[in-house]
């Protein structure tokens, strides 16, 4: 539209240059020449004026036209970033020389002390400067937009008095180069982030918080897996080698400390055997590699099994079983992977217990699960070790754990292994009292008549 009327207004002046010039040539600068050859004189010089004129005018029509067309571009662009930058996890902060805050999305009000509106997303946006084209603007919700004048705009040193921050921003304003450091902010919740600050313009800083609280803890949580991994290889590779050196220095000569010494090698290479074994089955269980047969199952008859065997086990140490399973409970399980969960609970109940303590193994049906409840009578966890029991080689008791065996897997692959089976499982404890562990798996019957429950006490004697 802008266009045509420039062509229409432009052949208008050049029709009303050529009549000017025919009768300038005309009457005033030779009278005695002929109409015709007046006309195509007049016609050849508007030509080349017409030529000269549309070279000077088109580029700057051009520019003309792109300067019109910017306040809609920003507009368009604000409307697209803006609500971009009030969704993004990521904290944005942008500050001027003077360490003004001209720019902050909704994540960086949870990062600093910064204003929010009530009800809106706040994103601050701006130039440096004191034009009114560098007002903050907060975002709302909805269509309607809300301001706040340049006054108003805060100061990076009151958002957050941290002076690795402060440092940071002025920095990159005075040397133009781009900064990266860790910031840790302790609140309610202690976070970690990495801030990058980079150079925008003469005057402006922007930085930009990435959290990485997460990943610090499973950093954490790596390298204390590798330092108890390397804890438990160590303690019976040391063991093995230090009878495998007694034995070659002469033990063999002596054959009741040989075998002695012999019967200490397996163990402690079948502990090593049992710890990798626990490994690849975690590794297998985490990526989800493994196939489970389901199939029903009477949870009474496989809860006396794991017990029996752990009766056999655990003669040199007297615990006693209390069992409360009913007879007619079916669950849908993997019979290895069931015997796994139970055997390591069981086991840890009586590892953990006291001498003459009791175990207690309980099953109800509670609407269409199975309900499994292990209880020990032994020294109990802290609350702060019961959030990181079911990790990967986590000890509670750390004093114990040279005197007792074990890989400190056993319950991180329970409780892969359980969730494997789509139920749940729970922790609690009470120091001094003993701690409770209770798993939920989906039944397969439907319980159409009286549970008829069985009571047993099973001891293991005294070696």
């Amino acid at each position: 539209m802008k266009a045509t009327a420039y062509r229409v207004g432009l052949a208008a002046l050049g029709a009303l240059t050529v009549f000017l010039i025919d009768e300038t040539i005309g009457k005033l600068l030779f009278p005695s020449t002929s109409i015709i050859t007046v006309h195509l004189i007049s016609v050849g010089v508007v030509a080349a004026l017409t030529f000269f004129a549309l070279c000077c005018a088109v580029p700057h029509r051009d520019a003309l036209l792109d300067t019109r067309r910017q306040p809609d571009m920003s507009e368009d662009a604000n409307r697209l970033l803006l609500p971009l930058l009030a969704t993004m996890r990521e904290g944005i902060v942008i500050v001027n020389s003077r360490l003004d805050i001209v720019l902050y999305n909704d994540a960086a009000t949870n990062i600093v002390r910064l204003p929010v509106k009530e009800g809106q997303s706040v994103v601050g946006t701006g130039r440096a400067d004191n034009s009114d084209s560098g007002l903050i603007v907060a975002l709302a919700s909805g269509p309607a937009h809300a301001r706040v004048s340049v006054g108003q705009r805060p100061r990076l040193i009151d958002a957050t008095r941290d002076p690795a921050i402060n440092d940071a921003f002025r920095q990159v304003l005075d040397q133009r180069t781009s900064v990266e450091i860790r910031v840790e902010l302790i609140g309610r919740i202690q976070r970690i982030y990495h801030l990058r600050v980079t150079p925008l313009d003469a005057d402006l800083a922007a930085g930009v918080f990435f959290d990485i609280t997460e990943l610090e803890r499973l950093e954490r949580v790596r390298r204390e897996f590798f330092a108890n991994l390397s804890h438990e290889l160590r303690t019976p590779l040391t063991a093995i080698v230090a009878y495998a050196d007694t034995l070659e220095a002469g033990g063999c000569d002596d054959p009741q400390n040989a075998k002695r010494f012999i019967g200490k090698l397996h163990k402690h290479a079948t502990r090593m055997s049992k710890l990798i074994t626990d490994i690849s089955d975690l590794s297998a269980i985490e990526s989800g590699s493994i196939h489970l047969a389901l199939e029903p199952l009477r949870l009474q008859s496989i809860i006396a099994e794991v017990i029996a065997f752990a009766e056999a086990r655990r003669r040199d140490f007297p615990v006693s079983f209390c069992v409360s399973v009913p007879e007619n409970l079916f669950v849908q399980a993997d019979r290895t992977r069931l015997e796994q969960i139970l055997s390591n609970l069981i086991d840890n109940a009586v590892k953990f217990n006291r001498p003459g303590g009791l175990v207690k193994v309980n099953a109800e049906l509670v609407g269409d699960k199975a309900v499994v409840l292990i209880e020990d009578t032994g020294v109990g966890i802290t609350a702060l070790d019961l959030r990181r029991i079911f990790e990967r080689l986590y000890r509670a008791d750390k004093s114990r754990s040279n005197r007792i065996e074990g890989t400190g897997l056993g319950l991180a692959i329970v409780k892969h292994l359980v969730q494997a089976h789509r139920g749940e499982i729970t922790a609690t404890s009470e120091l001094g009292r003993g701690s409770r562990f209770t798993f939920t798996l989906p039944s397969t019957v439907a319980q159409e008549e009286p549970i008829e429950s069985i009571h047993a006490e099973l001891s293991v004697a005294d070696a």
